[in-house]
Formats: structure tokens, sequence, C-alpha cells
């Protein structure tokens, strides 16, 4: 498996013909209700909680917690009957499933698999014996945790909140608005209707990333073979054309950037807030990654008006100077 689209469908299917073990049956209940087939719904997300609970309870009183844990989960996947090791698969997969925010019509998910895996579940757990799954399930320590999850959906927040103000400034074409397409897309010569068209492209693309961000439903992820392999270990964020869903996969240079003070604070909350904003517009108006900031952004030369205009970080450095929310210095560092 590669995306997390296909451990969701894969989770539908599973639950559908599910047979947990009979004091799980609340839980199995409770995942064919969130489990919907255009994303987790929101009013069934209490049974990730008593799923939880469940696994807590049955390690009550044990010398080893996540041993006693591991049991229970290979005790409710039935192990006895075939198929055990998908069943496992789903109640740990879900264990680390997480609704970190609810903001209105919003659900806001994140995925925090275990950072000993470096597989999803379905592929790690198949065809393993009773004894390699015991061992595979006790493992607990998630890749991202309780702060960074919270940090994700507060980087989702502030991007909507820029992509709104985006949407305005470029509806009200003022002076201002208009320099800062000049900044990000076009050359110090370039015509009014050059700009003007430029603006037309932006308020599009702009409006989709918006509706994207108060959509109903939106998931952070671990993606463990890639997290595992090093392939991403430059990369802040990625998303991926096979997922159906809203879902931004996040790595260990995002988590670097939205680590928290002592007071709390995130003093680079904005630019998690710009890698959401670089990500969607890869989603949404199939932007490329055709330069980066540490390249220079601004047109001239080799990287023309096209290129920008088809250019993640372009968008999401002028999404972040529009709104005022990027230190002059990153500015002038970002356009070289």
């Amino acid at each position: 498996m590669d995306v997390f689209t296909e451990v969701y469908e894969k989770s539908i299917e599973l639950i559908k013909a599910s047979s947990l073990q009979k004091d799980w049956k609340d839980v199995e209940s409770g995942l064919k209700k969130l489990l919907q087939a255009d994303g987790p719904s929101v009013d069934a997300a209490p049974v990730l909680d008593k799923l939880r609970k469940q696994l807590d309870e049955a390690a009550n009183g044990k010398a080893s917690r996540g041993r006693a844990q591991s049991q229970a989960i290979l005790s409710a996947s039935q192990t006895g009957s075939a198929g055990y090791q998908e069943r496992a698969a789903l109640i740990k997969q879900f264990r680390h499933f997480y609704l970190v925010a609810k903001k209105g019509n919003q659900s806001i998910w994140v995925v925090d698999c275990p950072k000993h895996y470096d597989k999803w579940t379905y592929d790690l757990f198949s065809g393993k014996s009773e004894a390699q799954l015991k061992s595979d399930l006790n493992h607990w320590r998630e890749v991202f945790g309780d702060g960074n999850r919270k940090m994700m959906s507060d980087a989702l927040q502030l991007a909507r909140k820029w992509s709104s103000d985006v949407e305005a400034k470029l509806s009200d074409k003022s002076d201002a608005t208009t320099a800062t397409i000049r900044r990000w897309f076009h050359t110090d010569g370039a015509k009014a209707g050059d700009i003007e068209t430029s603006r037309a492209k932006l308020l599009d693309g702009f409006k989709k990333i918006t509706a994207t961000c108060n959509s109903g439903k939106v998931i952070f992820s671990d993606r463990p073979h890639k997290r595992a392999n090093g392939s991403m270990k430059n990369t802040f964020a990625s998303v991926n054309s096979l997922d159906v869903m809203p879902v931004i996969y996040i790595y260990e240079l995002f988590l670097r950037t939205g680590k928290r003070t002592r007071l709390g604070n995130i003093p680079k909350l904005w630019l998690c807030a710009l890698t959401v904003v670089h990500e969607l517009s890869h989603k949404l108006v199939k932007t490329e990654d055709i330069r980066y900031d540490y390249d220079g952004l601004k047109p001239g030369g080799g990287f023309k008006t096209e290129d920008a205009l088809n250019n993640a970080d372009s968008w999401a450095y002028f999404a972040g100077d529009l709104v005022g929310a990027i230190p002059n210095s990153a500015i002038k560092e970002a356009l070289g």
C-alpha cells in the first residue's frame, strides 16, 4: 500500500465482514459507522476513544501494559480463525487515528503511526504468525504525538485564514495587491493586462484552496514507508493524486519547523501554514515544484511568469506576503 486512501478503503471493506471477538462488538459497530465512503464520520469519532479505553482497561494492573494491550488486540482479532492478521491491523491502525479538532462543519484528523513501523499495518502484519504479530503490536510510540497533532490543526487554521484573506485582496484589485502579484509572478516591466490575467488565475486557485481548508474532512498523516526509507528527509510535506480525500503527509522537517517554545508558542507557525498552502496548491491547482525558496523565486532569466504561476512555492510565498504574515527577511531571501 502506498497512500492512506488505500488503507482507508481496505478498512471499509474489512469492517463489513469483520468478526471481532464478542467483547469488541460495540467497537466493531462503531468503526462501521466511522468509516464512511466520503471520509470518517465525526459523529462516530467517539469509537476511537472507546477503542483506546478498551485496550487500556485490558492492561489495567498488568506488569507490562504494552504487552497486555498487544495480547488484547490478538484476542479481539480471534487468532484461531483465518484473516486474524488483517483484523489485528485494523484495530492497530485505528488505535493511532485521532479526531484532533472540530470547527463548525469541519473535522481535522491525524494518522499517527508507531514510529517503529516502516509499512502500513496491513502490509506489515500480512502473513505473520501470532508470535510475530505480538512483537509488532508491542510498539506504541507514535511519530507525531499529541502536541504535533495539535500543531497541524493550528497550521491548517492559519492557512485557511491566509487563503480567505488572499481571496478578498485579489478581488479588491488594490495597488498593494497588484504590486504583490508583480513581485512574485512578473518582471518589473510586465503589462497591466498580464498582471490581470495572473490575478484571475490566482483568484480561481485560492477559491479552491479556501474551499478545501473549509471542507468537511482534512487528514494529516504519517506515510511510514516513505518516512522509513529516508526519501522524504528533505521534505516538509507532500500530497498524492491517488488520495481521494484531502490528505497531507507530514515529515520530520515540518515537525521541527512547528516546534513549540517553553511558553507554548510556535515561532515558525507561518512556515507550517505556508507548507499547507504549498501542498494544497499541488492538489487543487496542479502546481509543480519547479523552484523552491532557496533557488530564488523572482521571475526573470530562466524562471518565467508561466513557471512562477505553475510553482507551488511561489503560490505559498505570495499568499503569506499578501497577508503580511512572512518576515521581510524571509521574503527577501525567497525572492533571491
